[in-house]
């Protein structure tokens, strides 16, 4: 039985506050909670658990939001089953407000702010990318813009494993239904094809394509809203649309002829239909995004790393996560090929202002931090300078602020 809380009201040990969303399975509420001494968020199942599908769908965002760890996702904090049987999460109680409601659709964002709102998305999706987990239904409601500006993903409620070896999500399936929304969906939806991590890429090029334009890529003249409203009600028309209807050039519009062509060709290719030809995850994105940000858009996000090596010098931008370094050629950061192709190290990175962590894998005495031999986790600061082999390496952090 559905029923919905009013402030004052008590769930369990939870207060209620405020109602501040609703969606098709759950309520989500502003809570004093037990154990925690500011208000957080409760979402909270708008009825009791009588289905294995709604317990799979429950449990799958659990289990993806307990995992990820990145400033970019919203955070779980609790979750567990109600007295009444209803599932409940307690996550953290953001300040802000979604995209769609911070932004008019119908009119063009400056280029580095786009640009850098969807490099932080991507930031937040890559983590559940490597874990093998599709987000499924990006659109601006679902990217939620706090008070300093930054972006935060949210409502992994969709997600499923893509990668078959993962525990979550098996057996969750939605056969070939259509999952997601119609105006952000993605080509491969229509022929019934698995949705993968480039899945994620493409619907992110339609919002970014947007944001930059105040145009949908499929439609030459008719602004968001108009499109919006004229297939309000039509999803096989926006379905038709992904997969029949060429893109329109992003530089087609007046506003954007002046755009970098770097990133004109990116969000071209995030939006190619074929998923194998647009970038596999939302690391990939990140890493091209963060390029173009420092060196044409003047909006530096992620780390600096410099290498000297016997070879040369070369510099490469490095944005939050993992990345190894080593003289394997599959990895992040290749320091020369020597004929041993090891891994000699990783960098982990959550993102500014925390600096990184570099961990020993492989070194065989050839990694040294500051003319100390690398034997345990060490954090990397600004002037640190790291030695593999005959490279040296540096990193230089963004400023941490806006």
């Amino acid at each position: 039985m559905e029923y919905l809380l009013e402030p004052g009201d008590r769930y369990d040990g939870f207060e209620i506050l405020a109602e501040i969303g609703a969606g098709t399975f759950a309520q989500v509420y502003a809570v004093k909670a037990p154990g925690h001494s500011r208000p957080v968020a409760l979402k909270l199942s708008r009825g009791e658990v009588e289905s294995e599908d709604m317990a799979l769908r429950a449990l799958r965002e659990i289990r993806i939001l307990e995992s990820l760890r990145n400033q970019h996702v919203v955070h779980i904090l609790d979750h567990g089953m109600g007295s009444d049987d209803r599932w409940y999460m307690v996550m953290e109680l953001l300040e802000g407000d979604m995209l769609s409601n911070v932004h008019d659709f119908d009119l063009p964002m400056a280029p580095e702010r786009a640009a850098r709102l969807i490099y932080e998305a991507c930031i937040g999706l890559d983590e559940a990318h490597r874990q093998g987990i599709v987000h499924r239904d990006l659109k601006p409601d679902n990217l939620w813009i706090q008070r300093d500006g930054s972006l935060k993903v949210i409502d992994f409620g969709l997600a499923r494993a893509w990668d078959p070896k993962s525990t979550i999500g098996l057996n969750a399936t939605s056969g070939h239904m259509l999952v997601g929304t119609p105006h952000y969906t993605q080509p491969e939806q229509v022929h019934g094809n698995t949705l993968v991590p480039a899945s994620d890429v493409y619907s992110l090029g339609i919002i970014l394509y947007e944001l930059l334009s105040g145009h949908m890529p499929l439609f030459a003249k008719e602004k968001c809203s108009v499109i919006r409203e004229r297939l309000l009600d039509e999803p096989l028309d926006w379905l038709s649309a992904h997969v029949k209807r060429p893109l329109v050039p992003l530089d087609k519009h007046r506003q954007c002829k002046r755009l970098p062509p770097r990133l004109t060709q990116l969000v071209h290719r995030m939006l190619d239909k074929q998923p194998d030809q647009r970038p596999a995850t939302g690391g990939a994105v990140a890493q091209l995004l963060a390029d173009i940000l420092h060196h044409e858009l003047a909006t530096p996000v992620a780390a600096l790393l410099r290498m000297t090596s016997p070879e040369g010098s070369r510099e490469q931008m490095l944005v939050p996560g993992v990345h190894t370094i080593g003289t394997d050629q599959r990895c992040a950061i290749v320091t020369g090929s020597d004929g041993s192709n090891r891994i000699r190290a990783k960098i982990d990175w959550s993102g500014p202002p925390e600096e990184a962590l570099l961990w020993p894998q492989d070194t065989e005495g050839q990694v040294r931090v500051d003319g100390k031999l690398l034997e345990g986790p060490v954090c990397l600061l600004a002037d640190s300078v790291v030695e593999v082999g005959s490279a040296r390496l540096n990193l230089s952090y963004p400023p941490s602020c806006r």
